[in-house]
């Protein structure tokens, strides 16, 4: 079940700057001072008992998605599960001795952010779990085909289903889908053409030259489907080549479904993706699950989603009555018929 989201409200600044409060006396400052240090205790020993889990982070950089990540994890562990969270911070891009200071720590558990991070830890071959977050899902897939000791993960990406169902959720007759593979990573399309035949979807491969000029992709797209599936960022990443291949999918009416909100400025109509405070959640749940032998699954998807889209292209695509409240219900009602046809 979809948890609601966890709203954090503030006094508007407007209010503050129109606030007429009094000074506070001198005495009652120092009154106010004082109550506050003999409340530090109180409020230490109202936990006496709470473990505390200590754990070393590595990442390129301080991004706010990371600190919205660790945010999440470290109030879900608190609220939810009772258990304290201890954080080192490490940049492998600004501090040249964070293997070092890896390799020397004590800490219970290393967190990775991304997937630099990861394969930075791997080489390392640390003595402590490692769960790797922000990762890509071939990273989630090629772990479970070879499982590594002290090894688990959770992608930022969706999996493959999740995208299948919305493209069936959409319900366009006999529209065609797309998606964009290289010669390196060709023998991946086994499986998007194994999904689009389990929902019984018309899907063709497109194998381009994404360094080349996009002009290729975008004819082979236009002449063969109405849709066009961009699940990852290993063909046409952020930059110039992708924004044109948005804007001419766009032009040419093909339905672009991405995988950022990002995308929807550049002329996705619909995009589906997790937010890193709910990877942060779901790291606290694996967490409490490795503390207490209860691990069923090492290498995870997100398990929350959300659906978004640019009305402004929807109506011009023809679903100016586009209900994101009833597309996620269908994409949640088919993955349970999947995943019990699967077992």
């Amino acid at each position: 079940m979809q948890r609601k989201p966890h709203i954090i409200t503030t006094l508007p600044e407007k209010a503050w700057r129109n606030s007429r409060l009094k000074p506070l006396p001198w005495i009652s400052i120092a009154s106010l001072i004082l109550a506050l240090v003999l409340a530090v205790p109180m409020a230490v020993a109202e936990h006496p008992s709470r473990k505390v889990i200590s754990v070393d982070v590595l990442g390129p950089y301080s991004s706010p998605q990371e600190q919205e990540l660790l945010f999440g994890l470290r109030q879900t562990m608190e609220e939810k599960y009772d258990l304290g969270l201890k954080q080192n911070l490490l940049f492998w891009q600004k501090q040249p001795n964070w293997a070092s200071y890896i390799n020397n720590s004590e800490a219970d558990y290393i967190i990775t952010v991304g997937q630099e991070a990861l394969e930075h830890i791997m080489r390392q071959q640390p003595k402590r779990p490692v769960i790797a977050l922000m990762n890509t899902a071939d990273s989630i897939e090629s772990m479970r085909q070879n499982p590594h000791d002290d090894f688990y993960a959770i992608t930022h990406e969706q999996p493959l289903l999740r995208y299948f169902a919305l493209i069936k959720s959409l319900n366009i007759y006999q529209a065609q889908t797309a998606t964009f593979f290289s010669q390196d990573n060709s023998q991946m399309k086994g499986r998007y053409e194994s999904m689009a035949r389990f929902f019984n979807l018309p899907y063709k491969s497109l194998i381009v030259k994404p360094r080349l000029q996009t002009q290729d992709a975008i004819n082979q797209l236009i002449n063969c489907c109405r849709i066009m599936l961009h699940d990852t960022d290993r063909i046409y990443p952020p930059g110039r080549s992708r924004k044109s291949l948005l804007y001419n999918s766009f032009r040419h009416r093909v339905i672009v479904i991405g995988n950022s909100p990002s995308m929807l400025q550049g002329g996705a109509m619909l995009a589906l993706f997790s937010k890193p405070y709910t990877i942060g959640e779901q790291t606290a749940g694996l967490i409490y699950q490795i503390e207490n032998g209860l691990v069923k699954e090492r290498y995870q998807y997100p398990d929350k989603f959300v659906l978004d889209a640019n009305r402004r292209i929807a109506r011009l695509l023809g679903f100016s009555e586009l209900t994101l409240g009833e597309l996620i219900g269908q994409i949640e009602m088919l993955e349970n018929v999947y995943y019990e046809m699967e077992q």
